[in-house]
């Protein structure tokens, strides 16, 4: 059995972050085909003996899911009235005023290249975007440990910090609340939010760890 090394860990996670983030984007065919795709490579190796139970639960929901089945869910969850809302501003209004949260954000977002898809609307706030942003983050982080570049590999772990500190824990546990109320029992979302909120307590103990 081989050993992980640090790269292929921060590949991983990056990989989850990846299809999390194809959950909330409208499934068109090209969305639905990353998502499948996605899933079936998605490692549970990385992931702690706790999480492993539902994020098997999640791979299987969607591997035994159709186009038409992921569509009904997402147009249910988030479209027309918006009962499930996506972007962090919808659940973090008291820590800071709008315009300031998603200047930060943006901010974030600038100084690693990172564009937010403007042609379809997505705010800087918006959870599909941050998810995209983390894997991000972890793939740059990756590549400079395996390049032994140590300064570059720190500060794209200073940045991932910082940001699941100040635009992810504190608000995507909500939404996953949110999501796991709204959403039916066994279905695809129902078991995504699951997943993710045991991703969220992950990364959160991750910080924890290393503060110590």
């Amino acid at each position: 059995m081989s050993v992980m090394t640090v790269t292929d860990e921060l590949v991983q996670r990056a990989m989850w972050f990846k299809v999390f983030s194809l959950l909330f984007r409208y499934p068109n065919e090209e969305t639905f085909e990353l998502l499948k795709d996605g899933v079936s490579e998605l490692p549970v190796e990385v992931l702690s003996t706790e999480m492993r139970p539902n994020a098997e639960l999640f791979k299987r929901a969607v591997a035994g899911a159709s186009s038409d089945k992921i569509t009904q869910e997402y147009s249910n969850l988030f479209t027309g009235a918006g009962l499930c809302r996506v972007n962090e501003n919808d659940y973090e209004k008291l820590s800071f005023s709008m315009t300031e949260k998603l200047a930060d954000v943006a901010g974030f977002y600038n100084a690693f290249g990172f564009e937010v898809r403007d042609d379809v609307g997505e705010r800087p706030d918006f959870i599909g975007a941050e998810l995209d942003f983390i894997n991000l983050l972890l793939l740059k982080q990756a590549y400079a440990v395996k390049s032994e570049w140590t300064v570059q590999a720190q500060i794209s772990a200073d940045a991932l910090t910082s940001f699941i500190e100040s635009h992810f824990v504190n608000w995507v546990l909500k939404l996953c609340y949110a999501l796991k109320e709204l959403s039916n029992e066994g279905s695809v979302y129902s078991a995504a939010s699951d997943a993710l909120a045991a991703m969220v307590d992950s990364e959160n103990n991750r910080l924890t760890q290393s503060s110590k």
